[in-house]
């Protein structure tokens, strides 16, 4: 059974590493927070999530949705209006280009150290926001996972 675990565990650490990225919820305020950590080559590893997400036809009905990391806790959805929530960052298939753009755009502007946030300007209801930390770029996203 130790043997498994241990697979379960690389299986883990391998999954962070190739999303490029780490990210979790923090809850301990009455506004949930996406918290994403990662190099600016990582964090663009996200801005390709979603470029993907809105190139891909299935993805353009309402509720479509795919989740992503290695528990599956960050779900992207289609919705009809930009909105983050605790449980998942949704929106038009516009609405997530402009996202991407968003981030894009912010990400090429920081350097390793640097935090920046997507909120209100993404969506007006929003029950959550996006909180991206910049890290250097040998940056282990597995490292983060506890």
């Amino acid at each position: 059974m130790s043997d498994n675990k241990i697979d379960i565990a690389q299986l883990t650490i391998d999954e962070w590493r190739e999303l490029g990225f780490h990210y979790d919820r923090d809850d301990r305020t009455g506004h949930p927070k996406w918290r994403f950590h990662g190099s600016k080559a990582g964090l663009n590893q996200f801005a390709l999530i979603l470029d993907k997400y809105t190139c891909n036809p299935k993805n353009d009905s309402l509720s479509e949705h795919e989740h992503y990391g290695p528990y599956k806790y960050l779900k992207i959805m289609t919705w009809d209006k930009p909105v983050i929530t605790a449980d998942y960052i949704a929106g038009t298939i516009a609405d997530l280009k402009k996202l991407k753009k968003l981030i894009v755009d912010k990400l090429s502007n920081s350097r390793p150290g640097q935090t920046f946030d997507i909120n209100k300007e993404y969506g007006m209801n929003n029950t959550a926001g996006c909180c991206f930390f910049v890290t250097v770029d040998d940056f282990d996203p597995a490292s983060m996972d506890k």
